[in-house]
């Protein structure tokens, strides 16, 4: 198991460069909810946002060291945010249950498919 120093040091060498700068967006977003949730008591329905960024940070860290599992819990997540903001008719619903960095992070889906596919094909041409 990796300690957290060699982590870091993977996460900002090995993928591309966006990938890092990509995990300091979400950081900064997961950061920004939890300040502008700050006042509202803990076990209220706001709180689902701090979760949605909370998950689509973790497994957008857990991508950016080329662990294809994170890279496929990220988009699954986006997924289901798209299902459920195609499903919700209502605009209270879609505002309470999707993620505040919903449409930001079906392009961040698509960059990870389309850099694990490229890695995937270079890994079997070698």
């Amino acid at each position: 198991m990796r300690n957290l120093g060699e982590y870091l040091r993977d996460v900002f060498r090995k993928p591309p460069m966006v990938f890092p700068l990509v995990g300091l967006f979400h950081i900064f977003g997961l950061v920004w909810v939890i300040w502008s949730d700050r006042k509202v008591p803990f076990p209220d329905v706001v709180w689902l946002q701090v979760l949605w960024v909370a998950a689509y940070t973790v497994f957008w860290l857990w991508a950016c060291g080329l662990k294809r599992i994170g890279a496929t819990a990220y988009i699954m997540l986006a997924v289901v945010d798209l299902i459920i903001y195609l499903a919700a008719r209502n605009k209270l619903v879609s505002e309470t249950f999707i993620s505040l960095l919903f449409p930001v992070d079906v392009l961040f889906s698509l960059v990870l498919l389309y850099y694990f596919n490229r890695l995937e094909k270079k890994e079997t041409t070698n």
